[in-house]
């Protein structure tokens, strides 16, 4: 009798994916004129991230910064004038850790 596992074909524990998920060549626009909702998922994984601004100072992610991964994460005033690259870490309460890198940009964001 062969037995066949149960998890998908591309299942990746310890590995959180971010969303905006921007990279240092490739950062994720986000407009500084409103807050965005950062998400954190990691297969197999069910409990608690932390996230923190690592990088820079227009971006403020909003207590509690301890969740099940979701964050609102508020620019500081409505324009920074730093229009730069800042990065936000997640951590898992096992140890392992994302960092999404997010490009503040003027306008709206698209939709509004």
């Amino acid at each position: 009798m062969a037995f066949t596992g149960c998890t998908h074909s591309d299942f990746d524990p310890n590995v959180i994916v971010l969303n905006p998920n921007g990279t240092s060549s490739s950062p994720a626009p986000v407009p500084i004129t409103k807050s965005f909702t950062l998400f954190a998922v990691e297969d197999g994984y069910t409990g608690q991230f932390t996230a923190d601004t690592i990088k820079g100072d227009c971006w403020v992610v909003q207590t509690p910064v301890s969740t099940g991964g979701a964050w609102t994460v508020v620019p500081q005033g409505t324009t920074c004038d730093k229009l730069d690259t800042e990065q936000i870490r997640v951590t898992d309460q096992k140890g392992n850790s994302a960092t999404t890198f997010i490009r503040s940009v003027k306008g709206k964001s698209s939709g509004s």
